[in-house]
């Protein structure tokens, strides 16, 4: 603090050798003042001069000695005094600042290492008893402030410098620091102290958690056992409940069809012309089918970027879905032709056949009925759980039970809406083949007039690109011999300085003439620098100039063949598309 006091004029009075400290530490904080004297000695006066002689009487020396007094304290001790005041309230300001952010600290750290949550409070009190809110868990446990990065401030040790010789780790493990422990000459570590106790944890909840699985299973397993008795033997006592009644709903529906065996007839001759038709039907549906694959097959022969999944490609692959639909739907048609003929044909004998299944389930379940716990033929049968995929559900066997007793009504009722089904069937799907057929057609002569508008447009700018590329070509012979142009005023210059350096002694001075020479050069190779820099631009916009023509020449090429496919095959195909009437069926052969 002694280089802090400077000598300011007080007054009349010089700064003292005693020093007031306000910030002991810093250095000079603030202007020092001097402290005032403890007890200041009088002044002492040099020799009084005689005092003019006036009519007033002199002063006394008490009244000399309180006038001294006075103006010592107006003029030496008040602005000490001030000063010292001022001081002080800035310092009272400075502690009240520091308390405010120790305040804030001290927040910041409770709440970094304050007491975590009621779980993991009584977590560690299961863990260890004696532990007192996660103040003083386990050594071998994770300690209070280990989800935040620490210094050993002991021993700092960096993962780079001269003792070490590992690198810097920024994998996820390396937790908030960035870093993780390195291998140095004389050891290797993996995992930081923080990550051990984290381990720790992990195992000690890993144990608590299947000794009380184990416990549950202890408990589980005496009770069990009794519960699952009491269901078994209920389960096997409604079952035989259930297998009794299933014998007496088996036994009745044998008899009805015993007493209907006999009540059948048959319906084939009406259906036969209908079945024709349907033939003739799906054999004409291959002619669009044909026409339709074979359009895909030449748009696929499309060069390069030509292979569009347009709105034709679209409307083709829904002609040939719609086509493989009616397909589809009529090949089921002809399915449910034959299959009514054939149960026509068979309805006594389907009766016969169920009947026969009925009285051997009836003879299976009479034996399932007199079985139990104590029979003799009784075994294990690992396979008899599996359930078939083709198992029936009770509802459609006795919905097939019934319908066998009715199949004759049904056989006849049957025939009569397929005949009618099959003429909707065939007038709708030619109405619907027509339609796709028109709308294909209609989105190919689009297709054509689109490519036809890009080949003229892409002709366009053909001959534009191939005028831009001569213009460019003139432009690049223009720069190189404007760039030669400076070659003369480069030369002027650069003689006149190699002239000029051959001036004897002092005359080869750096003048004005010098320095303008210099900046001429200068401008010159800057020019220069500027030309060549279009002329390289003028360079490359020649090159993508001329990649572009041989783009648009592609491309020309391209959209010419896709029009010759397009135009001169897939419409010759389309003008052979069958009529409504052929494909419905009704067309004379």
């Amino acid at each position: 603090m002694a280089s802090c006091c400077k000598q300011e004029d007080m007054g009349q009075g010089d700064c003292g050798h005693q020093k007031i400290e306000l910030y002991p530490r810093a250095t000079c904080p603030t202007p020092p003042v001097c402290a005032p004297p403890a007890d200041p000695p009088p002044r002492r006066l040099p020799v009084q001069p005689t005092p003019a002689k006036v009519a007033v009487a002199p002063h006394s020396p008490e009244t000399k000695h309180a006038m001294q007094q006075q103006y010592i304290q107006k003029n030496v001790v008040g602005p000490v005094t001030e000063q010292q005041r001022m001081n002080h309230d800035l310092q009272m300001g400075v502690d009240e600042q520091q308390e405010q952010i120790a305040d804030i600290r001290r927040g910041q750290y409770q709440e970094a290492y304050g007491p975590l949550k009621t779980e993991e409070v009584q977590f560690a009190r299961s863990i260890d008893p004696n532990a007192d809110d996660l103040h003083n868990p386990p050594c071998y446990l994770p300690q209070a402030g280990d989800e935040l990065p620490q210094k050993d401030q002991l021993a700092p040790m960096g993962p780079i410098g001269p003792w070490a010789t590992g690198k810097v780790d920024w994998s996820p493990m390396a937790g908030l620091t960035g870093t993780r422990p390195v291998a140095d000459r004389y050891s290797i570590t993996r995992y930081s102290p923080n990550e051990w106790r984290a381990r720790n944890q992990k195992t000690v909840q890993l144990v608590n958690g299947v000794i009380d699985k184990a416990d549950k299973n202890r408990f589980s397993a005496a009770t069990e056992f009794q519960r699952l008795s009491a269901i078994v033997t209920k389960t096997q006592n409604e079952t035989n409940d259930k297998v009794r009644l299933r014998v007496q709903l088996i036994g009745k529906w044998k008899t009805t069809l015993e007493n209907a065996i006999k009540a059948m007839a048959d319906e084939i001759s009406t259906m036969e012309e209908e079945r024709i038709r349907l033939r003739k039907s799906l054999v004409v549906l291959g002619v669009p089918e044909s026409i339709a694959k074979e359009c895909l097959e030449n748009r696929c022969t499309r060069p390069d970027t030509e292979l569009v999944r347009d709105q034709t490609e679209e409307e083709l692959v829904n002609e040939l879905a719609l086509i493989a639909e009616i397909r589809r739907l009529l090949k089921k048609t002809l399915e449910d032709f034959e299959a009514q003929q054939v149960e026509n044909r068979t309805a006594r004998q389907r009766l016969e056949y169920d009947w026969s299944d009925k009285k051997e389930a009836y003879e299976i379940d009479t034996i399932n009925l007199s079985l139990n716990n104590y029979s003799k033929t009784i075994l294990f049968r690992p396979g008899a759980i599996r359930q078939p995929p083709e198992q029936a559900s009770e509802k459609y066997w006795e919905h097939f039970s019934q319908e066998t007793l009715e199949e004759c009504e049904k056989c006849r009722q049957k025939s009569a809406a397929l005949r009618t089904t099959l003429n909707a069937i065939l007038m709708n799907a030619a109405r619907d083949i027509r339609t796709q057929a028109d709308l294909v057609e209609k989105t190919l002569t689009a297709r054509i007039n689109c490519t036809q508008e890009a080949v003229q447009r892409f002709e366009n700018d053909l001959r534009n690109v191939l005028q831009n590329l001569a213009d460019t070509e003139t432009r690049i012979v223009n720069l190189h011999r404007r760039v030669r142009s400076f070659d003369a005023a480069m030369k002027v210059a650069q003689t006149r300085m190699d002239n000029r350096s051959f001036r004897p002694n002092v005359e080869n001075c750096r003048d004005i003439a010098q320095q303008d020479l210099i900046n001429e050069v200068h401008t010159i190779q800057s020019s220069v620098s500027a030309m060549l820099h279009e002329l390289g631009e003028a360079e490359h916009t020649k090159e993508e100039l001329i990649k572009t023509r041989g783009v648009l020449e592609r491309e020309i090429m391209l959209k010419r063949r896709t029009l010759w496919t397009d135009r001169e095959r897939c419409m010759l195909l389309r003008s052979h598309y069958p009529s409504a009437n052929a494909l419905s069926g009704n067309a004379q052969s």
